[in-house]
């Protein structure tokens, strides 16, 4: 009986507490992939934002991701509207060249898909210049 109260706030805590995916392909909402890659490595940097504030990074060339941050909800929300309100899913632009970043957006069975050459960014597309450095302002830095 003098367990009762902590095995309830245990189950409380476990009911209560978000889902968190390390799989964002199995992650049923919103989600912005983006990242860059190429190069002589070939080696591709991928992070993943979901739309539930979840930030993830691809760990090395495999399908295996990891949290490495939780974006405040109204932080979160202001980007994916941007999204919209930017018109960046408007824009089609396909042109990698040997260095590339990437933005895909993932919603429902849609998906957008813009790339191009490392840091020269579309001329005739200056929402995706901002869009993008504000997404790259919510990778934490490492210590």
């Amino acid at each position: 009986m003098r367990f009762l109260p902590s095995l309830l706030l245990l189950f409380l805590y476990v009911a209560c507490s978000p889902t968190r995916y390390t799989k964002p392909t199995e992650y049923p909402d919103a989600r912005i992939n983006f990242g860059n890659g190429g190069g002589f490595s070939g080696m591709v940097t991928e992070y993943v934002l979901l739309d539930n504030g979840q930030l993830l990074k691809k760990l090395n060339q495999v399908d295996s991701f990891e949290i490495i941050a939780t974006i405040d909800k109204n932080q979160t929300r202001q980007i994916f509207d941007n999204y919209s309100f930017l018109n960046i899913g408007s824009i089609v632009y396909n042109q990698p060249e040997n260095m590339y970043r990437f933005l895909r957006f993932y919603q429902q069975d849609t998906e957008y898909k813009i790339t191009w050459s490392g840091n020269q960014y579309p001329e005739q597309y200056p929402n995706l210049k901002i869009f993008h450095r504000n997404l790259k302002s919510i990778i934490p830095t490492s210590k």
